[in-house]
């Protein structure tokens, strides 16, 4: 099986996605209670995307970590503007809301998806020069699930976020960025 550079098969699961109401509590949290970091922590972001047909963007805070090869992000968002993160209600909202698989063949996983009888919530192109797409299950699944592309800058960041997480000694668990930007110039300078 076709494996990336972060330590996970082609198509596999590579995330675990937690709606919180507070990712610096939670950060801190997962870090002290369950080792994962460091964060890189990006708030009060902006992402353009296609939710449920129409153009919108997501404004709120994401910080992802790692637990060995898999990625946890945590995820807020500052308004309450209709989005794949608002249609849970408020009483269910704090948990796990997607698991993302990473793939190379985004076309073919979103086919597959369709012929399952799911549908595209929300579909997003980012400064990775990537797709991602968040999943409706249509309740076959308690969760969304997120389709991300896997290109050679994808691949770069995950692996230079996972090789950082790996030597990790629990000093400094947040790092801050302004945006992916900059998370994927990190990488290049890593040479992840």
């Amino acid at each position: 099986m076709a494996q990336f550079s972060f330590d996970l098969p082609v198509g596999a699961v590579c995330q675990f996605a937690f709606y919180v109401p507070d990712i610096p509590a939670a950060m801190h949290e997962y870090a002290q209670q369950l080792n994962v970091g460091p964060w890189f922590y990006m708030e009060g972001v902006a992402i353009k995307n296609t939710y449920r047909g129409k153009p919108t963007v997501f404004n709120g805070s994401i910080a992802v970590g790692y637990a060995g090869p898999m990625q946890i992000e945590l995820i807020h968002q500052s308004d309450t503007q209709p989005s794949v993160f608002m249609e849970i209600d408020g009483g269910r909202r704090n948990g796990l809301h997607h698991q993302a698989v990473a793939v190379r063949d985004f076309d073919g996983r979103i086919k597959a998806y369709a012929e399952s009888g799911f549908e595209t919530a929300m579909y997003v192109e980012n400064e990775f020069r990537n797709r991602i797409a968040y999943i409706d299950t249509k309740g076959k699944l308690p969760f969304f699930i997120e389709v991300v592309e896997v290109n050679d800058i994808v691949e770069r960041v995950y692996t230079a976020l996972y090789r950082t997480s790996m030597d990790w000694d629990g000093t400094n668990p947040v790092r801050r960025f302004s945006s992916i930007g900059e998370l994927v110039a990190m990488a290049n300078k890593s040479g992840g």
